[in-house]
């Protein structure tokens, strides 16, 4: 398919003109009788290639389950520590998964996960009770049969 005569000078700035006034590609090339193409390499030519700074275009891809603000004060609490992902949760009523919230921490760079100690600490009672358990065993051996 070949190609159509070359705008005119008259032709080139009325595109220029109609593109400026925020008339559309489309009805462009219908006001003037011309392809969009070449309306197009017109306004390319004198414009120059639009920039992506058109504004705040919204991201693609699926929203995300908590706002700006639930992941700010997420992150916050659990920085102090005292808290792990469901108790994250429940304090400040996240509609978003228990995974949803640990997934989020794992990305925070400034927090490193370590695995919440949940036992309770051996008081001095346990310890000489386990000391005097091991010590009866290890002096007498020969007593105590396992079947």
């Amino acid at each position: 398919m070949g190609r159509g005569t070359a705008l005119t000078n008259e032709e080139y700035w009325w595109v220029i003109g109609l593109h400026d006034g925020g008339v559309s590609l489309r009805e462009i090339a219908r006001r003037t009788g011309r392809s969009r193409s070449a309306s197009l390499r017109a306004i390319k030519r004198e414009r120059g290639p639009q920039s992506d700074d058109r504004g705040e275009r919204p991201k693609a891809g699926r929203r995300s389950v908590l706002s700006y603000r639930e992941v700010r004060q997420v992150v916050r609490a659990a920085a102090s520590g005292d808290y792990f992902a469901a108790e994250l949760k429940t304090k400040f009523r996240v509609t978003a998964s228990v995974r949803t919230i640990q997934r989020l921490l794992e990305n925070v760079d400034h927090l490193v996960y370590t695995k919440m100690d949940r036992t309770l600490p051996l008081t001095a009672a346990h310890k000489s009770a386990r000391m005097a358990w091991a010590e009866e065993r290890m002096l007498n051996p020969g007593i105590y049969y396992f079947f």
